[in-house]
């Protein structure tokens, strides 16, 4: 495998918020134009080990090289909306 190549990915982000459901904050986000996912993702075995699959499972977030820093703070202020 050619390990040089992982600097290049993009990272993928997989949170909670504290009292919020992973849909609840999807769609707050996308009510503002941020769009990310809320759910399993296929990985229900780990979700229900972490004991969040019967609350909705994560939200996730992924990132590109080209988001800017203004979006991700863009995307936190939103998120800070919720907490």
């Amino acid at each position: 495998r050619d390990f040089d190549r992982f600097d290049r990915r993009t990272p993928t982000a997989a949170f909670r918020l504290q009292d919020r459901t992973p849909n609840e904050v999807a769609e707050h986000l996308a009510q503002r134009g941020i769009y990310v996912w809320a759910g399993n993702f296929y990985a229900i075995a780990g979700a229900e080990r972490l004991g969040l699959e019967a609350s909705g499972g994560v939200v996730r977030a992924g990132l590109a090289h080209y988001n800017t820093q203004e979006e991700v703070d863009y995307c936190l202020a939103c998120l800070h909306e919720l907490v």
